[in-house]
């Protein structure tokens, strides 16, 4: 319209019908005449809607068509595939843009007599037994249907109750999993604040019984191949365990280093405080020995 120069404005009204319905052309030409842009026309809902528009406000109405606006188009410049990707890519097109007040429906409150109306008519759709075989026939409740055609659904097997040693959560599992080691705990998060969630006085006493270890051993620290540390290592190990519940051995290394290290670290790491234990005790020694004068 602009390249024929035709003065045109997106209507931004919407019109309410006698009988109820609401109604909202798409341009306002400068003659006063309204044009309705349509794919495919369904003569059937749109033509009874325009023909009581155009009665009720007196007003003409064009109706244009894919195809005639194809025909339109050939006598200018413009290509019709790139004029309708351009003009859907228009978010701000009045015209097109129904969100927030520009809906017709926004703001309105259904009356309970309009609700009503609508549940009625539901009911009736569901009474007509080719509109109820072809909703419970469709394609997506078919598919839902095939989809879990021989999946059992409930509890299969039976379940045991436990309860959670760190929070005290009733829970329920199956024979199997009740019967494992580990499974004390409604959670991971449980397990982890159980084993991991220690004081600082645990620390320090996890701390203190490995570097005892490590004093009473200390031959067998200096002397033990870097590839036979789990046997030395094995039965001090399997007393936190014992005492303080934790089963990490990478616990063990980083309380008692620090940081998270490997058996490999916390030996080197037990050797230099067996060292320094060792000089220590030594230079006591020499200094007790030198305060000792001699009789006479």
């Amino acid at each position: 319209m602009d390249y024929k120069e035709i003065t045109w404005t997106y209507e931004s009204a919407t019109y309410t019908l006698s009988n109820g319905v609401r109604y909202k052309p798409d341009f306002l030409l400068e003659t006063g005449e309204y044009v309705e842009i349509k794919g495919v026309f369904n003569y059937a809902h749109d033509l009874p809607k325009i023909q009581q528009f155009k009665a009720e406000f007196k007003a003409e109405v064009i109706v244009i068509q894919e195809k005639d606006l194809r025909c339109l188009i050939k006598s200018t410049p413009f290509v019709f595939e790139q004029l309708r990707r351009e003009w859907k890519s228009q978010a701000k097109v009045r015209g097109m843009d129904t969100s927030g007040q520009r809906n017709p429906m926004y703001g309105v409150t259904q009356s309970e007599s309009t609700r009503a109306k609508i549940a009625a008519k539901a009911k009736a759709r569901f009474q007509d037994p080719v509109f109820r075989a072809k909703f419970i026939n469709s394609d997506r409740k078919r598919q839902y249907h095939e989809s879990r055609k021989g999946i059992k659904t409930g509890p299969l097997v039976e379940r045991v109750s436990l309860v959670c040693k760190f929070c005290g959560t009733e829970f329920s599992v199956t024979p199997g999993m009740a019967r494992r080691k580990g499974k004390q705990f409604y959670s991971y998060t449980c397990s982890v604040n159980a084993q991991h969630g220690k004081t600082v006085t645990t620390d320090r006493e996890i701390r203190e019984q490995v570097l005892a270890f490590a004093v009473s051993h200390s031959e067998k620290i200096f002397s033990v191949k870097l590839n036979r540390l789990k046997p030395l290592f094995e039965p001090l190990y399997n007393s936190i365990a014992q005492q303080y519940g934790i089963i990490d051995i990478r616990t063990v290394c980083q309380t008692v280093v620090g940081k998270p290290c490997s058996r490999k670290n916390l030996l080197f790491f037990l050797r230099t405080y067996v060292e320094n234990v060792r000089g220590t005790n030594a230079n006591s020694e020499a200094l007790e020995l030198g305060d000792k004068k001699p009789l006479g």
